[in-house]
């Protein structure tokens, strides 16, 4: 996106379009631009120098006014007014979202800066569906603004078009949007909303509740005729098999953005062939906030160190190097109201080596899953799932699909269908649970008209019932 743009950019003083005037959150928020537009290229020792200096103010912070961490943080030697090192970083135990749980209150600040503004909470249910409540501040929220325009930096390349939302109906609507929202011909709203508005004169935005039928969605978007779609990747199966199998089109799309869920090559291919644009992928956290950025250049996934202190570890708590698989630990680097110092956000990633596109910004290779997409074994070792997402995505009649585990002798394929399935699909389903199951588990596929999801939408690729 051309930032300078004249015709794109919102003007305070609307007679005055060049040079915009701005002020406000608008200014601040471009003023974050800025100075993000000069850190993204810092060196890695730049990036952690600046990063551990946050960190120090947090830590500190942390051990006077949060009754929780105090005598954690002493443990760990880590006392007021005292250097924070990465060697003393490393000794803070992991927190969990079952530590998050059941300290409460405990974990929070007595003594939040007043200039952080006004507090908030925000629950979680994550991918696991349990809950967890965090508090936040007016300077989170800044830093998730902030973020979210350097997304629309990075990849949008027109705020004047139109964005479809199919990622359910906020909670904050207005009752006549969300009304028609939920109705088979869905809502039109005037402007994307905060915080793009803020700073560009943007398009419109439909919604329509992915309660509805593949068929009643793609009917609404035919019409919307968007520039944009946002959806979780487990909605955008559907849709490009819908699309395929009617051989119908929707040729006005210049990208899909998809959030919470994992994106595969297969998906990236099947949307690439069938509505003709790429996917813009993001990594959040309802506790954390932004995580990472996809790259402007290809599909890595930047660390926004700006926000975030990353860490990805092996289960002995080593950090993992470029090509390796580990636990992904957040800390928000600006919650002081309710710090969460090295969470275990319950995600696996892969870490990958330096960008081609010069940032120095961390790289995750891809989001591989939960710590808990692990097969129970008789013998009660886990073995990861590696359900082959190639294969099945590339029939169309599948719309869902998820692997339970019910015993530790029996997996079940639960399937969602667009249409029958043909012989030559159902031989390809049964190889692929066969390569799965090896000769560990007993196998069945079951037949659904639609998979559960969870409280805010998201489809479990994966669900285990062994305690």
């Amino acid at each position: 996106m051309t930032v300078n743009s004249k015709s794109s950019l919102r003007s305070l003083v609307e007679p005055v379009v060049w040079p915009v005037i701005q002020s406000g959150r608008a200014a601040e928020l471009m003023a974050l631009q800025r100075q993000f537009d000069q850190s993204q290229f810092w060196s890695a020792e730049a990036l952690k120098t600046a990063q551990f200096s946050q960190l120090s103010k947090l830590v500190d912070h942390a051990v006077r006014t949060v009754p929780a961490y105090a005598q954690r943080l002493k443990a760990a030697g880590i006392l007021s007014g005292k250097p924070l090192t990465e060697k003393l970083w490393q000794r803070i135990p992991i927190l969990t979202r079952k530590d998050v749980r059941e300290l409460g209150t405990k974990s929070h600040s007595s003594a939040t800066p007043p200039v952080f503004g006004a507090l908030s909470s925000t629950s979680s249910g994550g991918s696991s569906g349990a809950p967890v409540t965090v508090r936040k501040s007016a300077v989170d929220e800044l830093f998730w603004q902030a973020i979210n325009i350097r997304e629309e930096l990075w990849h949008r390349d027109n705020p004047g078009g139109t964005i479809a939302r199919l990622r359910g109906v906020p909670a904050d609507l207005p009752p006549e949007f969300a009304s028609a929202a939920r109705a088979s011909h869905g809502a039109v709203l005037p402007d994307w909303g905060a915080p793009a508005n803020m700073i560009w004169k943007t398009g419109k935005l439909g919604l329509i509740s992915p309660a509805h039928p593949v068929e009643v969605q793609a009917k609404f978007l035919q019409k919307l005729q968007p520039d944009y779609l946002y959806t979780f990747p487990s909605y955008l199966r559907p849709l490009l098999s819908h699309f395929k199998e009617t051989g119908k089109r929707l040729t006005s799309l210049k990208s899909v953005w998809t959030a919470s869920e994992a994106v595969d090559d297969s998906l990236r291919e099947a949307c690439s062939s069938i509505f003709g644009c790429k996917i813009i992928q993001n990594y959040t956290s309802g506790e954390t906030g932004y995580i990472a950025l996809q790259c402007p250049s290809c599909n890595n996934l930047h660390v926004q160190s700006e926000i975030v202190h990353v860490e990805i570890i092996d289960q002995q708590g080593n950090p993992c190097a470029p090509g390796e698989i580990g636990r992904v630990i957040v800390t928000p680097l600006h919650n002081y109201t309710m710090p969460l110092l090295r969470y275990e956000i319950g995600d696996e990633a892969e870490v990958g080596g330096p960008c081609v596109c010069g940032r120095g910004l961390p790289v995750l290779t891809r989001i591989v899953g939960r710590t808990e997409d692990y097969f129970t074994l008789p013998t009660g070792l886990r073995r990861r799932v590696n359900l082959n997402h190639y294969r099945l995505s590339a029939i169309s009649a599948i719309r869902e699909f998820q692997l339970v585990q019910n015993t530790t002798t029996h997996i079940e394929l639960k399937l969602a269908l667009a249409r029958p399935l043909t012989q030559a699909e159902t031989d390809i389903i049964n190889e692929v649970l066969k390569k799965e199951a090896g000769d560990v588990f007993e196998t069945s596929v079951t037949f659904h008209d639609a998979l559960e999801r969870t409280a805010v939408g998201k489809l479990r690729a994966f669900i285990s019932h062994i305690a």
